[in-house]
């Protein structure tokens, strides 16, 4: 297969980017309206289509492989450097907390079908399940990530095969000023998968020329997805769309589809838990030469006391961390992209011609996400 480098290397920005958040962008959509939702999942996925093809030149341009925070040391020094690891630490406790929602709540759709265990109680025996696997060690690889990948489309295909003759167009309406808000962090953090990009690079050593295609084939495919999910759900569903997407069915489609998506669902958070809360571990390791024990507790513990301590809403956590983690973290990059154009290494395979104005907007926009996520 000629492309076959190329195909690679846009699967693996899909699988960087789907991950637990399209499990809430059915309920956004619900709870903000459909035209609401799909007005911010067209206006965030072309800004994050523009991001990562601008990190995709930053990589290019730069001699040395590196992530965001190294880049952010390389082009803008120590005091963004530790902003931007901020960002990435906060950003992936707000994942590895989701993740402990969501995991019990799937876990409960499953056992359900025989005996009752709170879906409170499942979170914690997730957690413990998944923190003592990193402990002892275990290493995951990405073609497992791709797996998981697929059976999220696996999932939604399900849903279409049994949904698509369910649909009610009754139960769309186009917008609801009191949630109008509520799509925006969800979205971001669903689109989110920026890290990824320098993974295409390495998939693609030797045709770095086919980066640019690859980015823009890896980040539209997945709003056609959480499109296609989310126009099932709610159209099947309606206002009693829940929260993790699939409990919401059960009295439409029957147990079925609630068992199918449960399952695929905590499987593939299982393995976005491995991974994340193993590169945070790492980082702790080898950034801050700290103790193998150490690094894990202070990876994985944080999001679970915050769980303890009552914070439970997996809309809110994914909602707040697309909008300050991954928003700050936006406005870091742009800082970054900008000196980058300036005082890059070498001479990229592509460059973008966008506006000045266009990356003030940017940074105007993202700012603004923070500021309206905490009012």
């Amino acid at each position: 297969m000629p492309n076959k480098k190329l195909y690679s290397a846009a699967a693996v920005l899909v699988g960087g980017i789907i991950g637990v958040g399209i499990f809430g962008v059915p309920f956004v959509f619900s709870k903000a309206g459909f035209l609401t939702g799909l007005l911010f999942l067209i206006g965030l996925s072309a800004v994050t289509l523009i991001l990562n093809l601008a990190y995709g030149e930053i990589i290019l341009r730069t001699d040395k492989a590196h992530q965001l925070v190294g880049y952010a040391d390389v082009y803008l020094g120590k005091f963004f450097k530790k902003l931007t690891f901020f960002t990435f630490v906060l950003g992936i406790y707000s994942a590895l907390l989701a993740y402990i929602i969501v995991g019990g709540e799937f876990l409960a759709n499953i056992l359900s079908f025989k005996f009752f265990v709170s879906a409170d109680s499942l979170s914690v025996f997730f957690f413990f399940l998944v923190a003592f696997v990193l402990l002892g060690g275990l290493k995951t690889v990405s073609a497992v990530d791709l797996f998981m990948a697929f059976l999220y489309v696996a999932s939604i295909s399900l849903i279409v095969f049994w949904g698509a003759g369910h649909v009610n167009f009754q139960n769309f309406t186009l917008w609801n000023k009191d949630f109008w808000f509520l799509p925006y962090g969800v979205i971001l953090f669903a689109l989110s998968g920026m890290s990824s990009v320098a993974l295409q690079r390495e998939v693609l050593d030797g045709q770095e020329f086919n980066l640019k295609k690859s980015i823009i084939l890896g980040s539209l495919i997945p709003p056609v997805i959480y499109l296609i999910f989310a126009f099932l759900v709610v159209g099947v569903s309606g206002e009693v769309t829940s929260p993790e997407a699939f409990a919401g069915l059960s009295s439409f489609l029957g147990s079925k589809v609630v068992l199918a998506g449960s399952i695929f669902g905590v499987l593939a958070i299982f393995t976005s838990f491995l991974n994340l809360g193993r590169v945070l571990q790492e980082s702790f390791q080898f950034d801050f030469r700290l103790g193998k024990f150490t690094a894990w507790f202070l990876a994985l513990w944080p999001p679970f006391f915050l769980f303890i301590f009552g914070i439970r809403n997996f809309i809110n956590v994914i909602g707040l961390a697309g909008s300050v983690a991954i928003g700050l973290q936006s406005v870091v990059f742009v800082l970054i992209y900008s000196k980058v154009k300036r005082m890059g290494h070498r001479i990229p395979e592509y460059s973008l011609n966008m506006p000045i104005w266009f990356w003030y907007l940017v940074i105007a926009v993202f700012a603004s996400g923070v500021l309206l996520a905490f009012i």
